[in-house]
């Protein structure tokens, strides 16, 4: 059963105004020692505001809505764990929403959160946007009226802040690494056209090749998912060409690019090289570990929920968009360039 400040007040002897103006900590002359008495009641009686009540009566109810495209992916998950801990050490509860990667299930959540009362929302986007489902994000945006903060994937059509790696730069840092080992006829696997943050790794992995003074095949090109079948699909028409290194635009495709290349009986990085992004957990857990652009999804999450914070707080502040910077980690399923050597499934 609840207790109430009903409750309080009759073990106390005190009026239920008293006890209200004491742990609402609102402007009274109320003595120390009724205070304490009042302290000590509550705790013995593991009283609990309402939430929802105090939110009313504060605009407030201390919780942050929370939309992820999909939760088994370990990137994303670690990213929610951030956001969560952050959360917590603000005193701040999390309502979160797995999307499945579908846009119409983020303008649901983005409705029902707001609904709920919450004072803010964290989103990952679903990578299934085009110009119509980016004109439906651009309305329930304006339409609601508290802070939105955009995490990893990120549109500048939306006026709400971001808080994302820089994805041109983690891209460019990758594609280097492979053109000095001395590959040239490298495969990339992008995530989803229309993403931001796809355009943005795209842009990195042709910097490069500019930096380099070398052509981009674009016979080479191949557009994923960001799911495990986006990179073992590719590899499916990958293993046809003479490509002697791929460029995996997360993990999750490197691992289902790795995944094919084993069943092709190709050796990494002897036969040919792999590179992902993101460096989730499993990327050093791998027979080769895979050499990958880390992300700090964890630092990430974190940094959204005191942005976050900071918009509710002050509402008229201007929107910002926050940046973390790439780590390249080399670890066995890079080499250096030799000729592939002609494989019977080629």
């Amino acid at each position: 059963m609840r207790v109430t400040l009903k409750d309080i007040a009759r073990e106390t002897g005190l009026s239920i105004t008293t006890v209200s103006l004491v742990l609402n900590n609102k402007p009274n002359k109320i003595s120390e020692k009724t205070k304490k008495i009042i302290f000590e009641i509550t705790e013995k009686l593991n009283y609990h505001p309402n939430q929802l009540a105090v939110g009313l009566a504060k605009r407030e109810t201390k919780t942050i809505g929370l939309i992820i495209p999909d939760i088994s992916n370990h990137f994303f998950a670690e990213l929610a764990l951030g956001i969560d801990d952050e959360a917590h050490k603000h005193d701040r509860n999390i309502i979160f929403s797995n999307t499945s990667d579908k846009t119409e299930r983020d303008i649901s959540s983005l409705n029902i959160l707001y609904s709920r009362g919450v004072d803010a929302i964290i989103i990952a986007m679903a990578s299934d946007i085009d110009n119509e489902k980016r004109r439906l994000y651009q309305k329930i945006i304006s339409d609601i009226s508290i802070p939105i903060v955009l995490v990893d994937r990120y549109d500048p059509a939306f006026n709400c802040s971001s808080v994302k790696l820089n994805n041109k730069k983690g891209a460019y840092i990758a594609t280097s690494h492979l053109l000095s080992l001395g590959h040239r006829k490298i495969a990339c696997i992008t995530g989803a056209i229309g993403l931001r943050s796809t355009e943005e790794r795209m842009e990195g992995f042709r910097w490069a090749f500019k930096d380099f003074g070398i052509d981009v095949c674009e016979d080479y090109v191949y557009e994923g998912n960001y799911l495990h079948s986006g990179g073992y699909d590719a590899v499916k028409k990958i293993i046809k060409t003479p490509v002697t290194a791929i460029f995996a635009f997360n993990d999750m495709m490197a691992f289902g690019a790795i995944r094919m290349l084993h069943q092709a009986g190709l050796q990494i990085p002897n036969d040919i090289s792999v590179i992902g992004f993101d460096d989730i957990y499993f990327s050093e857990l791998l027979d080769v570990p895979l050499t990958t652009v880390r992300q700090p999804a964890y630092e990430i999450g974190c940094e959204a929920v005191r942005r976050a914070i900071i918009e509710i707080e002050n509402k008229n502040i201007s929107k910002q968009n926050i940046f973390f910077e790439p780590e390249l980690i080399i670890r066995k399923s890079t080499g250096k360039y030799k000729e592939r050597e002609k494989n019977e499934n080629t």
